[in-house]
């Protein structure tokens, strides 16, 4: 059994995602496919546009075979500790072959040779790092910087003699590219027997909002989503499977879900703890005193977010800021599970018949935990990380229902983690 792990968010699944399923099987000769797929939350800082158990369906419909959910805490944070998360339960399974994502570059062996530095951290790597750190550099300028000058002065290799700085710039600045090296250096600190690949990118860029051609970005449509909820306008870039799915989950009044539906919720979270915003992760610097002050006059999450956002703090990092108030997380238990090497327990949301075989793969050669039923978990386990990790999945869960189910309140049974059982694509 050759099983390929995948990295996804499914925002909604696209034909960009068909392509690159179809050359990520092709590139590692594939026999299974294994999706870790966040949650209700995303790493960027927003809710998905529909349910985790709607896009791991699709996702099944569409050719992967099982469908595991990234837990929340990794699932909504940057990319080296989203990355960290993803990698370590492709690593726990114990069963996992290969791992390939999508990126700009489109050479792994450029991403290795960064990751490696990343990962093993020289002596001269960090000096450098200090100096442009102490010098009043962000650090994600000064880590690319650094990585220049070491592999310029220090190393006598491809990426010395083939990369200029503005390569490596370009390289460091996309946003597929970061998470592919984050990737790449948590299955090098893990040790792990996964081997990695890349796909290029085909015909649309990350962050683009046109829908052009076949293959458009995520982003794109979600920005026609946000702007008209008519899905027959994106047949054309997303496959039957999808458009069907969706479809009759919008004849269903479940609607797509956008950041600024939380507004209301976020706002008063703000006026209650402003005493213990800083508790929070990723609220540093005293940040907590300018979010509380612009809360008053922002008419919108939208306004909030650019009333924050400054040259030290980008959009997207106060989207995730803000998130993490939202749903609660807090640094302790950030610290607690950011590190970890082996994952508790893992979340079926969706398989096939090939998913059932990979499961009794990783019943046979791992001893993770995998949860079919919430309602059979013991919560007097006295591991804190597992329940740590389980009660943000929940929680998020619960707060991602309070508006996705607005318009169906009669299906509410309670916390919907404990009534809703994985989805078996037949």
């Amino acid at each position: 059994m050759n099983i390929l792990g995948l990295i996804v968010e499914y925002n909604p699944f696209h034909n960009g995602h068909i392509y690159h399923l179809s050359k990520s099987i092709e590139k590692t000769n594939a026999t299974h496919t294994v999706a870790i797929m966040s949650g209700n939350f995303l790493q960027r800082g927003e809710p998905a546009l529909f349910d985790k158990y709607t896009r791991a369906k699709i996702a099944v419909e569409n050719g992967v075979d099982l469908v595991i959910e990234l837990p929340t805490m990794f699932a909504c944070q940057s990319a080296e500790i989203f990355s960290h998360g993803a990698i370590t339960i492709l690593n726990s399974l114990n069963c996992i072959s290969s791992v390939c994502f999508g990126s700009e570059e489109g050479n792994t062996d450029i991403l290795y040779s960064i990751a490696e530095i990343l990962a093993n951290e020289p002596k001269e790597f960090k000096l450098l790092l200090k100096k442009y750190l102490d010098d009043g550099m962000l650090f994600p300028v000064a880590r690319a910087n650094s990585l220049f000058d070491y592999i310029h002065q220090y190393e006598n290799s491809d990426l010395s003699q083939k990369t200029t700085k503005e390569q490596l710039l370009k390289i460091l600045n996309s946003s597929n590219n970061i998470l592919g090296i984050e990737y790449i250096k948590n299955l090098i600190n893990l040790n792990s027997n996964i081997k990695p690949f890349t796909i290029s990118r085909v015909q649309s860029e990350y962050n683009s909002k046109e829908i052009d051609n076949s293959i458009c970005s995520a982003t794109a449509i979600r920005t026609s989503l946000k702007e008209n909820c008519n899905i027959s306008q994106l047949k054309k870039v997303i496959p039957e499977k999808t458009y069907s799915i969706l479809n009759e989950k919008i004849d269903n009044k479940f609607f797509p879900m956008f950041d600024e539906l939380f507004f209301d919720t976020l706002k008063t979270i703000i006026l209650r703890d402003i005493s213990n915003l800083k508790d929070y992760f990723e609220v540093n610097e005293g940040i907590e005193n300018k979010i509380y002050k612009d809360i008053f006059t922002s008419n919108s999450l939208y306004e909030l977010q650019l009333s924050i956002k400054s040259k030290r703090y980008t959009l997207t990092k106060i989207k995730r800021t803000l998130n993490n108030i939202l749903l609660g997380i807090k640094k302790s238990d950030i610290h607690l599970v950011k590190d970890i090497d082996i994952v508790p327990y893992i979340r079926i949301l969706a398989f096939n018949d090939k998913g059932r075989e990979v499961l009794k793969e990783i019943k046979n050669k791992s001893n993770i935990d995998i949860i079919n039923k919430f309602s059979n978990i013991s919560f007097s386990l006295d591991d804190a990380i597992f329940k740590t990790l389980i009660s943000y999945d929940i929680k998020s869960t619960n707060i991602y229902n309070s508006v996705y189910y607005r318009n169906n309140q009669g299906l509410v049974k309670g916390p919907m983690d404990f009534y809703t059982r994985p989805i078996y694509v037949k």
